[in-house]
């Protein structure tokens, strides 16, 4: 069984054929979703349905909405309600688990994606850190639970999903910068500070990929655009980091450079690889094909 809260929400069976619930039901499987083998609450569920307005048989709505939810994926995955209660859907006191022993939940493995990249970047691996990073990015298929209705609890849970996503996006953008590879980032840095105006991290991106791509002139420009929308809007001049930023690629200070010095360095060292693999391949093609 496989649930997906990255984008609009999904529930699959086995065979990835559809699982359909109504609307609230569906709403307390996501809030269950985004907290997996975490207890949640009776009292957590039914603030999310309700607020701080819950009707008096809110608890009872509640165990029959999870009822429902557990009838409807026993049908789906061929299994009886009580086997979904033991193995998916569970009790714990007056509080319900869902557990990702038999559900594949993509927030999982982004969580998991983003942390073993994170730690990548972590022991300056950044090709291993940018392909983790990217793999997690792309399990997104657009907003989070776009299509549930949230409460409190459930859009809390969704603004912590969002603004993770950015984080793994600037570390990303960074690992790809370390690894040289301005060039491509140029065309999405554009865009994420189009949407994103005053985010300063993707500008500082924005303006170092520039300037390793020869495009002083516009990666100053981006400064001047920032500056100008922080002022206006906010009132607030640009953190110290960017105006140093801006400071080194005025006088073109070297240490800009050092990754790309570092990049083609290790062009340098791939080609050797290369050329041995080719002797190694003329020498044992089996072994090297095996």
């Amino acid at each position: 069984m496989q649930i997906h809260v990255l984008g609009p929400m999904t529930i699959l069976n086995d065979e990835l054929e559809p699982i359909v619930l109504a609307p609230k039901p569906r709403r307390l499987l996501a809030l269950l979703a985004v907290n997996a083998d975490s207890a949640v609450s009776v009292h957590a569920l039914v603030q999310e349905l309700w607020g701080n307005n819950p009707p008096r048989t809110a608890t009872a709505t509640i165990q029959t909405y999870i009822g429902q939810v557990r009838r409807t994926i026993a049908e789906s995955l061929g299994k009886s309600a009580n086997e979904v209660a033991e193995e998916i859907l569970i009790t714990e006191g007056g509080s319900y688990v869902l557990s990702t022993a038999n559900v594949a939940l993509d927030a999982t493995e982004y969580e998991m994606l983003v942390a073993t990249g994170n730690a990548a970047i972590q022991r300056e691996d950044f090709v291993q850190a940018s392909d983790l990073l990217h793999r997690a990015v792309g399990l997104w298929r657009g907003p989070a639970l776009v299509n549930v209705e949230a409460g409190e609890l459930l859009g809390a849970r969704i603004v912590h999903l969002e603004e993770s996503l950015l984080c793994a996006l600037e570390h990303r953008i960074y690992a790809d910068l370390q690894r040289g590879a301005h060039h491509t980032l140029v065309p999405e840095l554009t865009e994420l500070t189009a949407r994103h105006p005053l985010h300063e991290n993707f500008h500082r991106h924005l303006m170092l990929a520039l300037y390793r791509c020869g495009r002083r002139a516009e990666s100053l420009a981006v400064m001047r655009r920032l500056r100008a929308r922080l002022v206006e809007e906010l009132g607030l001049e640009p953190s110290p980091f960017l105006v140093q930023m801006e400071q080194d690629i005025l006088r073109g200070e070297p240490s800009l450079d050092r990754t790309r010095l570092r990049a083609a360095a290790d062009v340098v060292v791939r080609q050797a690889d290369r050329r041995a693999m080719r002797h190694v391949v003329h020498l044992a093609p089996m072994r090297a094909t095996g």
